[in-house]
This record gives C-alpha cells, sequence and structure tokens, in this order.
C-alpha cells in the first residue's frame, strides 16, 4: 500500500517524515550503544555496561523531546486539527511498510503525539492501539 502524498496535505507529509526520521535516529544510537555490548562484556567493563544500560534508556527520552520540540517548532503541532492528525497517522504507516522496526516505530509515534495532544485524542484515530504493520515476516538484517 502506498499511500500518495497527494491524498493529503504537504505539512502532513513533512509531520510524518519528522516523526520517523526521530525514530531512525533513536534506533540507529541505540544500535550503536548496544554493538559494543559484546566488547564491553568480555572485557568485564561492569561500569561500561551500567553506563551503556543507562545511556540507551536514555536516549529514547531524548528523542522523543527532540522531535516533540521539531514538531512544535516547524509546526506548531499542538495547533494543528484532527484531521491532520488523522493524515499523518495514515502517512506515518505508509512509512512503516518497509520498515524493520514498525512497532517499535509506532511506540516512538505514540510517545510523541501524546506529548502533544490533549488527553482526549488518545483514540485509535490519532495513536497506535494495536500494530498496524505485521511483523510476522519480516526479514532481520543480521541473525542472532
Amino acid at each position: 500500500m502506498n499511500i500518495s502524498v497527494g491524498l493529503y496535505g504537504p505539512q502532513a507529509h513533512q509531520i510524518a517524515l519528522a516523526l520517523i526520521q526521530g525514530f531512525n535516529r533513536h534506533y540507529r544510537l541505540f544500535r550503536n550503544t548496544s554493538r559494543a555490548a559484546k566488547e564491553r562484556f568480555e572485557q568485564q567493563d561492569w561500569a561500561g555496561v551500567h553506563q551503556a544500560v543507562r545511556e540507551r534508556i536514555r536516549f529514547y527520552e531524548e528523542r522523543v523531546n527532540e522531535t516533540v520540540e521539531r514538531l512544535r517548532q516547524e509546526f506548531d503541532a499542538a495547533q494543528l486539527d484532527d484531521a491532520t492528525w488523522q493524515q499523518v497517522k495514515l502517512l506515518y504507516i505508509g512509512l512503516l511498510l518497509n520498515h524493520k522496526q514498525p512497532e517499535l516505530a509506532e511506540t516512538f509515534f505514540n510517545s510523541v503525539t501524546t506529548k502533544i495532544l490533549d488527553r482526549t485524542y488518545f483514540h485509535n484515530d490519532f495513536i497506535f492501539v494495536r500494530p498496524a504493520i505485521s511483523t510476522e515476516f519480516i526479514e532481520g538484517e543480521e541473525s542472532t
């Protein structure tokens, strides 16, 4: 399913792109920190192991806050109407079709939007309640 931007406003498309960029940045930093885990373990660098765990936890909140700020500054996100947020969610789903971590990206979307939207907007039209993309047949980047 390829959602045409022409069916939606360009602003909704730019917001969806900003959201996926925020998630991709988070995941890239998380993976980079995690890659060194084996080396830290083999070197018995327990302080380094604990520091990496703290960093990975902190990364998420930092990337969420960065993305919230970006959406507020570039798009005045808190003032967007319901139709725009619905479009953003649909366009974001389209960006997840070939993504390797769609469920984590959906969670990131929820974390960002719930910091922006009023509590009355926490329903299926504006956040992910169930996975939109099946992860059953996604091929991994490398075997575990």
